[in-house]
Order: C-alpha cells, then sequence, then structure tokens
C-alpha cells in the first residue's frame, strides 16, 4: 500500500505533456478462504486513492500442488505479466524492501549460494517464470541487427573457412535480422528503504494495509523463520541486516568487476560471422603465444573470467535461457579456446609475439547447448611456422534422439484475403503493442517466434474453402483450420526435395542453388537443427508429411509449387530471433553502429 499512495502522488506531480498512467492488481490467490474477500478489501482501498484497480483471480489446478510457495510465485507472475500486455504496460513496479533484501539474501547464503546468489534482489530485472508467453517475456518488439563487415564466410566440406563477398541481391537479402527486444521489466524502488519506514508512510498518511498471517508463523516456511531470527535479533552479528547489506554490496561490486574484465576478454575475440537464420556464428580466440620478455610462469586469466565470458558468447545461440547453466561447468572447457599461454594484458611494443604451435590437434566438443567445431584457414599462411588460428563454428547441439521440439500450429482462414507478407524482412518494423492479437506468436526450440497465417486466395469464395477440406489429409486441415508442423530439418526432407520434380531444367536450377545455400550457411549436421515448416500427412491422404519451407531462410522448398497450388490458401509466415545481450556483438567487433 505504501508502493501504492507514492505512485499516486508521482502520477499527480507528473505535468500535462508527460503522458504517466499507473494500474493498481490485486492477486488474489484463492490459497486462503479469506483471500478474495482480502483482495476485494484491498482494491477498494486503491480505487478511493483514485488508482485504476484490476484484481488478478488464480487459478489452480484441480491435482494437489507439492511445491506451494514455487508454484504460487509462476502463477502470480503469469497473472501480472498478461494483465501487463493486455494494458500494454512495460514496466512492473513491485513493493519489495530492505528487509526481503535482506532475507532473500540470508536464505541464500543458508543453501550454499555464491557469486551473483549473495548480490541480493535486483532492483530491475525481466520478469520470471514467464518464459514462451509473447510481448511477455524477452518478445513483443524488435530490432534490426546489421554486421559491421560486408565480407561472409562459406565452410568447405574439410572444414576450412572460406571469405567471399556477397552479390548485391545476397546483401539485399541479408540487409539485416529482426532480434527480438521488449517484455516486461521488473522494477523495484523501495529496495532501500527498511519495512519500518514504509510503515511509517502508511501511518502518516493514513493508509490502510493488511498483514498476512502466514508470514509470521515460523514453522510454515524457511524464510519465516529466518524473518523471525531476525525480528528477534537472534542472530550472531555476522548475520545482522548490516552486515548482509555489505555482503550484497561488495557482491554487486565484485560481479560488475567480473563483468568488467570479460569485456576486456572479449574485446579480443574477434566475431567474424553471425547468422540468426541458421543458428550459428564463426567466432575467433585469442591465439596462443608467448613473449621474449614475459616469464614462462606468467599466470593465465582468471578461469572464471573466461567461463563468463565464454557462457556470454554461447547464449548467443543457444537454446537454453540466460544463466541456464552455471559457471563451473565451463571451466573444464575454457583451455580448449582460451590459450593458457596468452598474456591477461595487452603487450607493449617492444614485445615479440611468436606463435605458439599447437600442442594437440582441436576437436569438436560441446558446451551450454552449443556444439564448438574448430576451422582452419582455406587459404596461403605468410609463415612457415605451424599455427593455431582458434576459429571455430559455433551451433545449436544436435538433437538429442526422439527429443526434436515439434510445434503444431492450427492456422485459422479468414474470410477474406488480407494483404499480409510473406515474412518479417518485408514487415514494417511493429511497436511493443503494436499487434493486438499476441497469441499467434509461438516460440520454438527457445530460439525462433514464429507466426504463421493464412489467407484465401483472391479467386476463391469462402464456399470453395470449406468444400475443399473433405479432399485434404484430415491430418492437414479441419473445419477450425490447416495443420501445419515447424520441426527441425530432417533427411528425410532432403531426400524429398532431392528427388522433388526431377528433369525440369528451370526447378533443377532452383533446386542446385537452395541446396549450396544450404550448405554454406548450414553446413554439415547444422542444417538439422534449422526449424522446417510441414504439412503433416500431405495432401489428397497421401500420408506422407510435405516439407514446405524454411522460413528462418526465408525460403520456399523445391516441391512446395505443386502443394500450394492444390490448396485453395496461401501461408505465410514471420519470424524473429531470441532476445540476445547485444554487448558482446558490439565487442567482438560484429554489431555495425550507427
Amino acid at each position: 500500500m505504501a508502493l501504492a499512495y507514492l505512485c499516486k502522488q508521482w502520477e499527480k506531480s507528473r505535468s500535462m505533456d508527460q503522458d504517466v498512467t499507473v494500474t493498481a492488481f490485486v492477486v488474489d490467490h484463492k490459497a486462503r478462504e479469506e483471500s478474495t474477500r482480502e483482495a476485494n478489501m484491498v482494491a477498494g482501498w486503491l480505487d478511493n486513492m483514485g488508482l485504476t484497480t484490476q484484481i488478478l483471480k488464480l487459478s489452480w489446478p484441480e491435482s494437489k500442488v507439492t511445491a506451494f510457495e514455487t508454484h504460487a510465485r509462476r502463477l502470480r507472475l503469469q497473472a501480472l505479466g498478461q494483465a501487463c500486455r493486455a494494458q500494454r504496460i512495460e514496466t512492473l513496479l513491485m513493493g519489495h524492501h530492505q528487509d526481503d533484501n535482506v532475507e532473500t539474501t540470508l536464505w541464500r547464503l543458508c543453501t550454499g549460494a555464491k557469486g551473483a546468489g549473495l548480490a541480493g534482489i535486483p532492483p530491475v530485472t525481466r520478469i520470471p517464470e514467464c518464459h514462451g508467453l509473447f510481448g511477455v517475456a524477452e518478445s513483443g518488439s524488435s530490432v534490426t541487427l546489421k554486421p559491421a563487415r560486408d565480407t561472409r564466410f562459406r565452410i568447405t566440406h574439410a572444414n576450412a573457412l572460406q571469405p567471399f563477398s556477397p552479390s548485391a541481391a545476397e546483401r539485399k537479402a541479408e540487409e539485416g535480422y529482426r532480434i527480438s527486444t521488449g517484455g516486461i521489466s521488473i522494477c523495484r524502488p523501495l529496495l532501500a528503504f527498511p519495512k519500518t519506514n514504509l510503515l511509517a508512510t502508511c501511518h502518516e498518511n493514513n493508509i490502510p494495509f493488511v498483514s498476512d498471517p502466514t508470514n509470521f508463523d515460523p514453522t510454515l516456511t524457511p524464510r519465516n523463520a529466518i524473518r523471525s531470527l531476525l525480528s528477534e535479533n537472534k542472530l550472531p552479528r555476522a548475520l545482522r541486516p548490516p552486515s548482509i547489506l555489505s555482503l550484497i554490496q561488495k557482491s554487486n561490486t565484485l560481479l560488475q568487476s567480473a563483468t568488467d574484465s570479460s569485456n576486456d576478454l572479449l574485446r579480443q575475440c574477434t566475431l567474424l560471422s553471425l547468422t540468426p537464420s541458421t543458428g550459428t556464428l564463426i567466432a575467433k580466440f585469442p591465439q596462443p603465444v608467448h613473449t621474449d620478455h614475459q616469464p614462462k610462469s606468467n599466470p593465465s586469466p582468471d578461469s572464471q573470467i573466461q567461463s563468463l565470458t565464454l557462457r556470454r558468447i554461447t547464449e548467443l545461440i543457444s537454446p537454453f535461457p540466460e544463466n541456464h547453466f552455471p559457471l563451473r561447468s565451463f571451466e573444464p572447457f575454457t583451455s580448449r579456446v582460451f590459450p593458457s599461454s596468452s598474456p591477461s594484458s595487452p603487450l607493449t611494443p617492444n614485445q615479440n609475439q611468436i606463435p605458439l604451435p599447437p600442442q594437440q590437434e582441436q576437436q569438436p566438443f560441446t558446451l551450454g547447448g552449443i556444439m564448438f567445431q574448430p576451422l582452419h584457414w582455406d587459404q596461403p599462411t605468410t609463415t612457415t611456422t605451424t599455427t593455431t588460428n582458434n576459429t571455430w563454428l559455433l551451433s545449436r547441439q544436435p538433437y538429442m534422439r526422439n527429443r526434436h521440439p515439434i510445434l503444431p500450429l492450427t492456422i485459422p482462414i479468414p474470410a477474406s484475403p488480407l494483404p499480409i507478407p510473406l515474412s518479417s524482412h518485408t514487415t514494417p518494423h511493429p511497436g511493443p503493442t503494436a499487434h493486438k492479437d499476441t497469441s499467434t506468436w509461438h516460440l520454438w526450440d527457445n530460439r525462433y517466434w514464429f507466426r504463421v497465417t493464412a489467407t484465401p486466395k483472391s479467386n476463391v469464395s469462402p464456399q470453395d474453402i470449406q468444400s475443399s477440406f473433405p479432399e485434404q489429409n484430415p491430418a492437414s486441415s479441419s473445419q477450425n483450420g490447416i495443420s501445419l508442423v515447424i520441426r527441425p530439418l530432417q533427411k528425410s526432407d532432403l531426400q524429398i526435395i532431392r528427388t522433388a520434380e526431377r528433369g525440369e531444367k528451370e526447378k533443377a536450377k532452383d533446386k542446385s542453388a537452395f541446396m549450396e545455400r544450404l550448405g554454406r550457411d548450414a553446413p554439415g549436421l547444422v542444417r538439422f537443427t534449422v526449424p522446417v515448416l510441414v504439412m503433416p500427412g500431405g495432401v489428397a491422404g497421401s500420408g506422407t508429411d510435405v516439407p514446405l519451407a524454411l522460413p528462418t531462410m526465408d525460403r520456399w522448398l523445391p516441391g512446395a509449387a505443386e502443394i500450394r497450388k492444390a490448396v485453395p490458401w496461401d501461408i505465410h509466415w514471420e519470424w524473429r530471433y531470441k532476445m540476445i545481450d547485444q554487448e558482446p556483438l558490439e565487442l567482438m567487433g560484429w554489431l555495425a553502429t550507427s
């Protein structure tokens, strides 16, 4: 209630030309009999305060919930996130205070947390527990990223890296990639204030409030027990609020220092290529060198900094959420890409750099959901000394057997044709609230957002569309819409593509160009991590899945033309790459800056 009062005062203090509105959300957890009564009471207080108020009622599963607090938190945050999206709210203010920060850090300390776990509650963060909700979690709008260099690279069958200059047509087709941005941000403006200050604010301004009695039962949860010990001063001085707040501050200072060191290491790396359409990147890591004036015992950079840097690079294309893998899981692999003999500080001009011969042949490995494959340059070297280029192709790790991500889609058919573009590359940049219907965007493999639509062909009537359904395979169409699937490209799909329409010169040429591009942009096993749009069961009861397109490559597949002619609708798609941290792109020299 203190936060609500302060927000109302802030809203009233804004001038007319500063459009600021505050909406209050009251969550009715439906977990106690008096929950609804209390929610209505609080909503009444907020209405009297002059705030727009909405009660969010949580829906619990019929089966018994085991981890109540965890489940309640997920339901609460998802309800808040979807309510913000519906009302076009981009920032959610929460009333966590200093006492909450101390309790949280103490609990993490008890569970053995280190590093970031002891940095307290973040004052600003992206909303958690809403993964896959478009417009809520790291999505809703987009930005176009363009490379700073015109040079592109292809990889030969021998894992050799060949630079080439793209044609004007290829350059135009790769003008930039849509990267997801947006989503709901959580801000906690009261973290610096103890709870006593907030209660005093309520008392001085006659603001009513309610306390949840379950928060004060020390036998109910570990957090309640910690709260009880703090309130009764039963903890040693090292675990009391001043000491914990000092620990939080020092932890944040160490984290910032680690990030700064990681940034320095990223500047020593070069991002030669980033291709969101296939989820790959080519990175050149520092080469192993020693100098005439450098002691042999010179220590390598901190392995934790290397681990942090390696995680930041892998997260650019990883199918896992940010910070999914602990830093310690990266430490055994840092020596493979960050040579131990590399100096931790820049060399002075009078130091002669001498390349070190490779101690062992580089081998592929998998880390953080990413496959690392060593590359060598397919070009003459200027020195007779054998060197390692330390250049790697990074791609999504191959899928485990029977663990392919499958995204089934049912596409409704409008009654009349609508001018919908083919892909996001021809779509005007939408704002964070440009699309009212955000439910049609779907997250696939935690890497790509897709929106697939269909429109009747201009010369087809609604009656023709309805009469066409019985002729289609039941698996591919129904009275409710068209059934499509997005899944990884498979070897059987390539076999269908190779045998489709054999013998027609023009189509054979198109097929050849397609296979050449696939080999260049998605070499080897990489192609089997690229999403493909499929019509399951085909048409006319063929029973064979028909691969239609590679949507992220904006490419209809050879052989899809006959299917497109046979159905009375046109299919369109849009896609966006997942939200990524753009700072490594800039530090590694890939991102074009304005």
